[in-house]
């Protein structure tokens, strides 16, 4: 779960049940370690004993603030989880850390594809991690003008879908946002991002903010459901977007059916053939 508003949701979460607690024990399980760490025991030390501060985001890596100015990092993945579960909860079969604290309850991430990393740092060393001096705009965080963003579509140049999913222009859109986002600004994921006047460049703008934000207050109230299009599918929790697996679905803006089209080699997006132009 790497994308943007599902991290955000979860920092939030986090940040109410966790900040103030101090480790008491670390159990790993076959967890990625950051390279810092040459062994489980020496990332055991590290964070038993720590009290959590706060809970922070670096882009798409969520970062739990600890005392002496270092920080508990973690980077989900594609399939990683973390929850606060009370201390009796037994590990399942792809939980790879268990940290319990001393009044109570316990942190679980949990990573079946195993894709996800954990390390404690040093807070003023996580800005020269590779993924996160890499990463572009955070919508949720930082103020940008839909000048400068227009400015650096233009230099980037490319089809709008592939520069939306690109994480070093826009930190952790993935496919289901970069599609509710052109969908909302009317563009084609194959339009050039030269190609727009600044009036499509506003609009995009807006949509991304607009998306997003919506995106927190959504999945807040659904809980932080899965994003695959079959879960979609399956139950009602998906009913807010627009054209995310709605293949087929008449498009609510022009009534005109959505396709799930290739947009570049390997690339696709959902899309409105008749309203995003």
């Amino acid at each position: 779960m790497s994308q943007l508003p599902e991290l955000e949701v979860l920092r939030k979460d986090l940040e109410r049940d966790v900040v103030g607690k101090r480790v008491k024990e670390v159990l790993v399980h076959a967890a990625k370690l950051g390279s810092r760490h040459v062994s489980e025991s020496g990332f055991v030390k590290a964070l038993a004993g720590q009290r959590i501060s706060a809970v922070s985001r670096r882009g798409v890596h969520l970062l739990f603030e600890l005392e002496e100015g270092h920080a508990l990092v973690v980077r989900l993945g594609a399939s990683g989880a973390l929850s606060r579960e009370t201390a009796s909860e037994k590990a399942g079969p792809h939980t790879r850390l268990i940290a319990t604290f001393t009044t109570g309850g316990s942190l679980h991430y949990v990573d079946p594809g195993e894709g996800g990393e954990l390390a404690v740092l040093p807070m003023a060393e996580i800005a020269t991690l590779p993924a996160v001096s890499s990463a572009g705009i955070d919508p949720l965080a930082e103020t940008f003008t839909w000048r400068a963003f227009g400015e650096e579509l233009v230099r980037r140049g490319g089809p709008l879908k592939r520069l939306l999913v690109d994480p070093t222009f826009v930190v952790g859109l993935g496919d289901l946002y970069s599609d509710e986002i052109l969908w909302a600004a009317g563009l084609s994921g194959r339009r050039p991002a030269a190609s727009l006047s600044s009036q499509e460049m506003r609009r995009l703008y807006r949509a991304l903010l607009e998306v997003l934000h919506d995106a927190v207050k959504q999945r807040t109230a659904d809980g932080l459901p899965p994003v695959e299009e079959e879960d979609f599918e399956e139950s009602e929790q998906g009913d807010w977007l627009k054209v995310w697996a709605r293949e087929t679905q008449p498009c609510l803006r022009c009534r005109q059916p959505i396709h799930h089209d290739e947009i570049v080699e390997g690339l696709h997006a959902y899309q409105c053939r008749n309203c995003q132009t």
